[in-house]
């Protein structure tokens, strides 16, 4: 009993440790750290309802998966709301870009159950209406995809405000924002892209976050492999070639990913309810 105590205690050190060197949520760590490998639902669990909308970060809820992807835009007078084009066409009953209307006549559309399908009953969801469906029940990754960049500080003010620090990741696609971008709340952990060991090397040596962004054009699994038992978190999509396979042939594609990319604890797929079936298989 004495021996487990101790084993527990000397875990959270390290927890507490490494996330004083990466990582700003200590909470978010511990999440991650409960499993060795964990799914995210790109635009949430889209295959069943709208992507992006409410119900897809229910369903993805519901799925068991452990992250939500979701994609921010501004609407005209400043609103924040989900949408992964720059333009309302392909997702919504709206025609134009989505800074070019007013939250009052985005909530006129109703959201496409698929691409360029027919409209649902669902409309286009704020991010602060997001972040409540999700406190305390799945992480939230933030692809901000706003071109004006003034309405960053306005996104972490709504995390800040909904109390979610502990439960959110900010995707940057230039690993170079990241200073910048820290010092609005170092309690907002950061996910930034890297394209190359170059990269990945610089945003370790920042020693702002331990959460990464990883391509197929990694393939030094030896390295890599060293830095995940270091408690770096490597993230990969599936999207693509292996979803696009998977929804297609079955689940099984799956497992060669994970073969080929062993260092991986983060997975990014259209198909989170195939995913899950591969790990609950193991």
């Amino acid at each position: 009993m004495k021996k487990m105590l101790f084993s527990t205690i000397l875990l959270n050190v390290i927890i507490s440790s490494t996330a004083s060197v990466y990582g700003q949520s200590i909470e978010l760590l511990k999440k991650l750290d409960q499993k060795s490998l964990h799914i995210a639902a790109h635009r949430g669990a889209h295959q069943e309802q709208p992507e992006n909308s409410i119900a897809a970060i229910e369903e993805a809820i519901r799925q068991g998966v452990s992250v939500v992807e979701v994609d921010v835009r501004a609407t005209k007078d400043g609103v924040l709301v989900l949408m992964h084009d720059k333009a309302l066409n392909r997702t919504t009953t709206g025609e134009g870009e989505v800074s070019k209307h007013t939250f009052t006549e985005i909530q006129q559309l109703r959201l496409r159950n698929k691409a360029n399908g027919e409209a649902s009953e669902h409309v286009v969801p704020t991010l602060t209406e997001a972040l409540r469906v999700a406190k305390g029940k799945i992480i939230v990754d933030l692809d901000f995809k706003e071109d004006r960049k003034e309405f960053i500080k306005k996104t972490y003010d709504l995390v800040e405000k909904e109390g979610m620090e502990d439960e959110v990741l900010f995707f940057l696609y230039d690993y170079k924002d990241m200073p910048r971008i820290y010092k609005l709340n170092p309690r907002v952990t950061l996910f930034p892209r890297a394209r190359s060991m170059k990269d990945l090397n610089a945003i370790l040596q920042m020693k702002i976050t331990s959460i990464i962004h990883l391509d197929e054009s990694f393939t030094d699994t030896k390295k890599l492999n060293t830095m995940r038992q270091q408690g770096i978190y490597f993230w990969m999509n599936s999207l693509g070639e292996y979803d696009d396979e998977a929804g297609q042939e079955g689940k099984d594609i799956y497992r060669s990913f994970l073969e080929k990319y062993p260092f991986v604890r983060l997975i990014q797929t259209d198909y989170p309810n195939l995913w899950q079936e591969v790990l609950n298989g193991f």
